[in-house]
């Protein structure tokens, strides 16, 4: 496994929150089945075993992990050196076709990924659904649906607590659909209704997304997870004040 490269936007994973690291090492050591991925290689280090659940100790493994799950993709590197967390960010969203400015803060192209995968799972929503997460979200109950839209989506990039709470939300779905199970949340009611409503959109959104087969190599079967997960660790940490668990 090659060294951590020095990165700025990764040196969050020092002080997340261990359930939520816990998922990030899910997503890049196992399979679908659950089996252990046979490309990675973080746990067989011996560093990594040694600190048992305790992520934050091995944090830089972690990251060297992803960096180099990134470097396949982006470009023929050797194994060695793997590329800076914001390159795998910026490369997952043009993917996705997701609109932003890629010269932009990490947490603003993070904040442009989930203001996409909202907006395409407000599509698959009913009409009843979506009247839950306005009311959730205290958004205008007179807006019509697409003026709704807009308001949330706005104010996802803007950040701020709603930016925490569709986080939560859409790395809470994420996790259920990969993993098969959602994040460990002693969530306030109004959140845990919220991500009760939209795991069901938001699964198939991340369904289509993962087996759409020009985008949906191995790497990015990984790093799409991965960074919508490590978009909500930012999150988290960015409202502390306002976290419930």
């Amino acid at each position: 496994m090659g060294k951590f490269r020095a990165d700025k936007d990764l040196e969050l994973l020092r002080y997340s929150d261990n359930e939520m690291l816990e998922v990030l090492v899910k997503y890049l050591t196992t399979d679908k089945d659950g089996s252990t991925r046979y490309t990675e290689s973080l746990t067989g280090e011996k560093a990594f075993q040694d600190v048992g659940k305790d992520y934050r100790q091995a944090w830089q493994l972690i990251g060297a992990e992803l960096q180099h799950f990134g470097g396949d993709t982006l470009v023929n590197l050797f194994r060695g050196n793997g590329v800076t967390y914001k390159e795998i960010l910026s490369d997952v969203c043009k993917k996705l076709s997701v609109k932003t400015d890629f010269s932009a803060e990490v947490v603003d192209i993070e904040q442009a990924l989930l203001a996409k995968l909202f907006s395409d799972s407000w599509e698959k929503m009913s009409e009843e659904e979506r009247k839950k997460i306005r009311s959730e979200l205290k958004i205008d109950g007179n807006l019509a649906s697409s003026a709704a839209l807009t308001s949330i989506i706005a104010a996802i990039r803007l950040g701020g607590f709603m930016s925490y709470q569709v986080a939560m939300i859409v790395a809470n779905a994420v996790a259920r659909t990969v993993l098969g199970r959602g994040l460990t949340l002693a969530a306030n009611a109004g959140l845990a209704r919220m991500i009760g409503v939209f795991a069901g959109p938001i699964g198939i959104a991340i369904t289509a997304l993962l087996t759409i087969p020009a985008i949906s190599g191995p790497a990015f079967r990984v790093t799409l997870p991965a960074v919508v997960q490590i978009a909500a660790m930012r999150q988290q940490m960015l409202n502390k004040k306002e976290d419930f668990f």
